[in-house]
Order: C-alpha cells, then sequence, then structure tokens
C-alpha cells in the first residue's frame, strides 16, 4: 500500500511539473530561419557555335586530372592528328581534379590558348 501511495505521489508530481512547465513554455517565441538561404543563380552563357572545320585549327584537350583522363585525351589527340594533319593538338593538364571553382582566372587562360578546347573528364 505504501508504494502504491508513493507511486501516485510521484504521479502526482510529475504531471504538476509538466502544467508548470507548459505554462513557462507557452511564453517562448521561437524565429525559424529559412536553411536554405537567398542565393542569386550566377549568369548562364550560351555555348559558342560549332566550328566547321578542325583542319588549321589549335585544338587544346585538358585534362580535369581524374584517373584515366590522361588515357583518353592521348588517344584522342593520335586521332584528331591522324585526321587533321594541318591541326595543333597541346595538351593542358588542370591542377587538380578537386578545384573548380578556385581558379577563376584559369580557364580564361585555357580559352586563349587555342582555338578551341575539350575537356577530358576520367573515371
Amino acid at each position: 500500500m505504501k508504494k502504491r501511495m508513493n507511486w501516485l505521489l510521484g504521479a502526482a508530481l510529475l504531471i504538476a511539473a509538466l502544467c508548470s512547465a507548459g505554462a513557462a513554455c507557452a511564453q517562448v517565441t521561437l524565429e525559424v530561419m529559412n536553411p536554405r538561404g537567398e542565393i542569386p543563380p550566377p549568369p548562364t552563357i550560351g555555348i559558342n557555335p560549332r566550328v566547321p572545320d578542325l583542319a588549321g585549327k589549335k585544338i587544346v584537350l585538358v585534362d580535369n586530372g581524374k584517373f584515366g583522363a590522361n588515357n583518353f585525351l592521348d588517344v584522342l589527340a593520335a586521332m584528331l592528328t591522324q585526321k587533321y594533319p594541318t591541326a595543333t593538338i597541346v595538351m593542358y593538364p588542370k591542377p587538380a581534379a578537386q578545384t573548380i571553382t578556385d581558379m577563376p582566372k584559369w580557364y580564361p587562360t585555357v580559352a586563349q590558348q587555342g582555338d578551341l578546347f575539350i575537356f577530358g573528364v576520367g573515371d
């Protein structure tokens, strides 16, 4: 009987504590923030027109630094040299595969190296 009385007393104290906590919580104001933020998208640039002929052009082959890209670009360079013997093929390695946005001056530098470029992707 004493155990039952202790249990009831404990339950009554718990209910009283919850009720008083509920009254205290009613005064709290929460401010919810949007985790997405408002970031404007970067401007889009259209695709350049297709080059009509590769003969006599300077073609830059860009290696993205991933495993296998150099193998692909070596074979592509051999095929382009065979099909377009007057074209100049230049291999241009990217400093690292994981850096794409940290090099704002790198891409314009590559664009000035030739008439067109092919970006080789490994993996």
